[in-house]
């Protein structure tokens, strides 16, 4: 087997507790990164048992719960680059894109080839609407930030109304069950 640097890894993947996610608006309490990961991730598990519980489609959970935990870890290196700059326009958002997979590749040489092979195609896949693990990421990911925003508005902060109203819509695309499920519970 190839030498790898997980001691490296561990120093880069580390900075994600300090990554500030909204950076750009007031906020009255930080959210990490990494705190953002572990609840995409558990949202991941609770989407996916209910799509296959309740609503009987099959998920692969060991996919879907790997690729939550990898979706933003380039962040470690560029920063939570946000949304609405990243979004302002097409070109833009590929490019940016382009970078992140660099900035992910690099990360990736630290850890044994046959892992890092695997985390590169959950991470390029991460967020795939054509399939219901991509659709279940995507829609955690959003359910994770409305429920940031909802809870900076009920701590007093008016600036997240605007960012509530963009996450429903964005959650109301998605179009799976489990997400309108649990947007009936929390709006």
């Amino acid at each position: 087997m190839k030498r790898f640097n997980f001691k490296s890894f561990l120093k880069e993947e580390r900075k994600l507790d300090r990554v500030i996610r909204f950076s750009a608006q007031m906020r009255i309490k930080d959210e990490s990164v990494s705190e953002h990961s572990f609840h995409v991730a558990l949202y991941v598990m609770i989407l996916a048992d209910l799509e296959e519980k309740v609503f009987k489609n099959k998920v692969n959970k060991e996919k879907i719960l790997k690729t939550a935990l990898l979706h933003d870890l380039e962040e470690c290196l560029t920063g939570d680059i946000i949304y609405g700059v990243k979004h302002t326009d097409k070109s833009l958002t590929r490019a940016i894109r382009k970078i992140s997979q660099k900035f992910f590749e690099d990360l990736m040489k630290k850890l044994p080839e046959k892992i890092s092979k695997e985390y590169l195609t959950l991470w390029s896949t991460s967020k795939d609407k054509k399939k219901i693990e991509g659709k279940i990421v995507e829609a955690a990911d959003k359910l994770e930030g409305l429920i940031y925003a909802l809870n900076e508005f009920s701590l007093g902060n008016k600036e997240f109304k605007l960012v509530i109203k963009a996450y429903q819509k964005q959650l109301k695309a998605i179009k799976l069950k489990s997400v309108n499920l649990i947007l009936k519970q929390i709006l």
